[in-house]
């Protein structure tokens, strides 16, 4: 009996210690952080902001609306690229996406623990420790500023708790849920994918251990999205998942702006290429990252290659991908690699970390942009495609399905696939029904895009912005 009431005094002593060392640790952080905030500061958490993808250009393009709408504001960038100046840094963002930044009103506050989050330290428990790395990396953001507003535009769940105790206002700009129900649902189903081996697919003990451990992370990531004053997501997609895990009703989608204006003054000629010189080119936008599934993009190379030849048509594939670290660089050589194995080496080409303007004369040379990402969130290179006149062949997933490539009028604006066989069935379809009905593609396709522009992003943005200004 007085074991029994020993265990019972034990456990309620460590309820009572638990809030008291909760308090004692969060009580003083308040306290220093109310002292050391600085008002009418907008600071964006965007450890990765030179990486030149779709999310940094969400992030310059905020930047760029809120200047121009909020010029009482000062803005600044947490950066992890210590390897690069302002000046830099705001050059890269000219030439990759267009986009002038006012260079007196935005300032970088650069941290040095970035490498903590990178996956390369974590080969088990990835999810986690990177969060984890997440919360190191926004102390360190908390240690050198405090702003007003913070807005967490990268996904870094756990800065915002740490900035919501901090007493600043919360933002999340979502392009990709940590942990979706899609995640939870490959591993219960006990599917093979890149990021559920097949070590672990095949044992019923790794399974249920792999689905315990997401549905604790699921906790902790929905503890995390409760703490934020204003949610925004990409896409209909992200917004389907944050909404269940979350478990919150106000997540806003805010499309990704996508300069459509621009793109659509690109003249094609794809089709004089193809016609003159017997090529059809291909072309691939986004990061040289393992869900962007460019493995699919060579097979599929392969699969065309013989087929075209015998139609009198040569096939190259132009592969234009953002390279941020030795991780990507390493993604390159293993693809390399392969495309020599598959004997598509002299047929493929990469364009790694392509300038703007670079970018521009690649897309107009291309008949056919082939997007190959399963559940890809959104998909910005998706809507450039379409309207640089090239003919879009997406993954039928995510939000291409969703959100972009759906009929616009009853009418067709593009392509999807899944399998490797669909995608070389497609490609052969869209060179043999000829240029006509090419054009027509093009064309609606043109006409579905103004919901993706640079204007409605702008419009939407502030919207939502100023909910906590």
């Amino acid at each position: 009996m007085s074991s029994d009431c020993s265990i019972c005094s034990s456990i309620t002593t460590i309820l009572y210690l638990i809030p008291l060392l909760f308090a004692l640790i969060v009580i003083p952080f308040r306290l220093i952080s109310d002292t050391r905030r600085k008002s009418r500061t907008v600071a964006f958490f965007h450890p990765y902001c030179n990486a030149g993808g779709g999310g940094e250009r969400v992030l310059w393009a905020a930047i760029r609306t809120m200047q121009k709408k909020f010029p009482d504001r000062k803005f600044y960038v947490y950066s992890g690229d210590t390897d690069a100046t302002k000046e830099q840094i705001l050059l890269k963002a000219r030439q990759r996406f267009g986009i002038e930044l006012d260079p007196t009103n935005v300032h970088f506050i650069y941290m040095h623990w970035r490498t903590l989050v990178e996956a390369r330290h974590y080969p088990h428990f990835t999810m986690l420790f990177q969060a984890l790395a997440g919360l190191v990396l926004s102390l360190e953001a908390w240690i050198r500023m405090v702003p007003e507003i913070f807005i967490d535009s990268m996904g870094y769940p756990l800065s915002l708790p740490t900035f919501r105790l901090a007493g600043s206002k919360v933002v999340a700009y979502v392009h990709y849920p940590t942990i979706s129900c899609d995640m939870l649902d490959v591993v219960e189903s006990r599917q093979q994918t890149f990021n559920n081996s097949s070590t672990i697919a095949q044992s019923n003990f790794l399974s249920w251990a792999k689905l315990a451990y997401y549905r604790l992370f699921a906790c902790l990531y929905w503890l995390a999205g409760k703490t934020a004053h204003v949610v925004m997501v990409n896409g209909s997609w992200t917004q389907r998942h944050i909404t269940a895990i979350w478990s919150r009703r106000d997540v806003s989608i805010v499309y990704p702006p996508c300069d459509v204006e621009e793109f659509m003054k690109i003249e094609s000629v794809a089709e004089r290429i193809l016609e003159e010189k017997k090529t059809v080119r291909l072309l691939s936008v986004g990061q040289i990252r393992p869900e962007k599934n460019h493995k699919l993009q060579l097979e599929v190379l392969h699969d065309i290659k013989e087929p075209l030849k015998k139609k009198g048509y040569n096939v190259e594939l132009c592969i234009a991908g953002g390279c941020r670290n030795e991780e990507d660089e390493l993604r390159v050589k293993t693809l390399k690699k392969e495309a020599k194995e598959l004997g598509i080496e002299e047929e493929l080409r990469f364009e790694l970390n392509i300038p703007y303007e670079n970018l521009i004369d690649e897309l107009s040379k291309a008949l056919i942009s082939i997007h190959t990402m399963h559940n890809e969130h959104f998909g910005i290179s998706v809507v450039e495609a379409m309207a640089a006149s090239t003919v879009i062949l997406s993954n039928d997933s995510g939000g291409p399905k969703m959100d972009i490539v759906k009929d616009f009028d009853g009418k067709c604006v593009g392509y999807l696939s899944i399998t490797r066989e669909e995608y070389a069935e497609t490609v052969l379809k869209i060179v043999g029904e000829g240029r006509s009905q090419r054009d027509k593609i093009r064309e609606q396709a043109r006409k579905s895009l103004s919901r993706f522009s640079d204007s409605a992003f702008e419009t939407h943005w502030n919207k939502q912005i100023e909910k906590v200004l």
